[in-house]
Order: C-alpha cells, then sequence, then structure tokens
C-alpha cells in the first residue's frame, strides 16, 4: 500500500518543454533551491516532448539526462515527439513518420545535432548516437505512464474504460478526443501535456491537470507541484518583454 509518508517529499511534473532549455535551466534552478530549502530531494517527472521547435533540443536532453542522474526515482515520459528521435536512433524511422516529424517541428531538432542535409537520416542518426550515446540511453529507458500514489503522470493522455497495463502505447502519446472531453474519474487523476491549454495556465479539471502551456510560442513553461498527494502549487518559469526569464509560484482560485 502506498501512503503519504512514504511519497516522495515533491513531485515536479513538467510538460512540453520543446526545446527551451533556456526556460528549464529556470525551472531547474528554482527545484534546486527549493529542495535545499526543505533539505530533500524531489522526483522530477517529465512528460515528455522535450524536443523540436525550439531552438535547444539537444541542451534540454542533456539536461533531462543530469535531473535524473540528481534526483533518484525522476523519470521521462515518452512523448509523441521523442519517439520519432528514438526511432530515428533505432534506425526504425518510417519514410511517413519522417514527413510528419519534419513538419512538426523536427527540422529544428536535427539541424541542432547535425550539420548533415535534413534527407541524410541515416548519417545524422550516426552523429548523434556517437557524440550523445547518453541521449540514446535516455530515450531508450523513457516509460509510457507512471503512476505515483493517486496520480497517472503521462504524456498526451489515457483512453476512457481501459486499464493502465492494457493501455496502447499510442493513445498515452496521441490521444485528445475521448480523454480530454472524459468528464468522469477516472482511476488516477492524470497529469500530462501534448495539448496546449486554452488559458496557457496549467488547468485543473475533477480528472486531470493540463500542463503544456506552449513554451515554444508561448515563453512560459509550467510545473505542477504535488506534495503528499495532493496539488500544492504550480511553479510557472517566463520570458518577460525585457528578455529575462522570471520564475513564480502559481496557485489556481
Amino acid at each position: 500500500m502506498t501512503t503519504t509518508e512514504s511519497l516522495p517529499s515533491d513531485i515536479y511534473a513538467i510538460a512540453d518543454v520543446h526545446g527551451r532549455a533556456d526556460l528549464l535551466e529556470v525551472m531547474l534552478g528554482y527545484i534546486a533551491a527549493a529542495s535545499s530549502d526543505h533539505q530533500s530531494k524531489p522526483v522530477v517527472i517529465f512528460l515528455g516532448d522535450l524536443i523540436d521547435r525550439g531552438p535547444y533540443s539537444p541542451k534540454v536532453l542533456d539536461q533531462v539526462c543530469s535531473t535524473l542522474d540528481l534526483y533518484p526515482g525522476s523519470r521521462l515520459i515518452l512523448g509523441n515527439h521523442d519517439f520519432y528521435l528514438r526511432e530515428l536512433l533505432r534506425g526504425a524511422l518510417t519514410h511517413e513518420d519522417a514527413v510528419n516529424w519534419m513538419d512538426w517541428g523536427g527540422v529544428a531538432t536535427v539541424s541542432a545535432y547535425s550539420n548533415r542535409p535534413v534527407p541524410d537520416f541515416e548519417n545524422i542518426a550516426a552523429d548523434i548516437r556517437r557524440v550523445f550515446p547518453h541521449h540514446v540511453d535516455l530515450l531508450e529507458n523513457a516509460l509510457t505512464f507512471k503512476e505515483i500514489g493517486r496520480f497517472c503522470f503521462v504524456h498526451a493522455g489515457i483512453r476512457p474504460g481501459v486499464q493502465l497495463a492494457n493501455q496502447s502505447e499510442y493513445d498515452l502519446r496521441w490521444i485528445r478526443a475521448g480523454f480530454l472531453d472524459h468528464m468522469d474519474a477516472f482511476g488516477h487523476v492524470v497529469l500530462h501535456g501534448h495539448t496546449i491549454t486554452k488559458s496557457l495556465r496549467p488547468e485543473v479539471y475533477s480528472n486531470r491537470i493540463a500542463l503544456d502551456t506552449g513554451a515554444y510560442r508561448t515563453g512560459r513553461l509550467s510545473a505542477a507541484v504535488i506534495r503528499r498527494d495532493e496539488l500544492s502549487h504550480f511553479v510557472c518559469t517566463e520570458l518577460t518583454e525585457t528578455g529575462a526569464i522570471q520564475v513564480g509560484e502559481w496557485r489556481p482560485d
């Protein structure tokens, strides 16, 4: 049985970084300072889509690798964008997936990793495997979901009426319809990203918490803080008009 006493002191769920290493750096600095103040080691769960669209995807993966090493129990949930990079590195990227990936922001990622022309995927993958073997390991060890206490951490969502163990990996990484419009309780409170919130702020529903605040285009990266098996607050790092990045705690009304 999981009790509140056996849970990590603080769990941070961070969604959809999409290459914004600048915003993530400030977020991780906040987490380090908060854990020092509380004399505790948090667990950090990245909800996927580390890469694409933003300019610093390789640096984001470096930051995530370091975070998982620093805070035991921390994990990466594989997002649909991360899936494409993993398939590239496995030599399993299909032509259809490659076309979709490049259309959906993959050009920024492969260009950040390699100077080779974008269609040269075989050699781009070889470059990444040679220079960034820790990124290969990170993606290969990523999860599709994580349960902690009464919360389920996932990239996109879950299919209502299907046990977690029986969920399809496709749904966990891609679902929108059938999940976002589901009003009844799930077996857990679901923390997810994947779909940018209408408010561009974290949004709390009776059965889920939506954390994708569109960092790559809004300049706002968000995290939920779970403390003693309850939502405590949110942390947002934001790019200001002067180009500085500010961090603040936020609690919904």
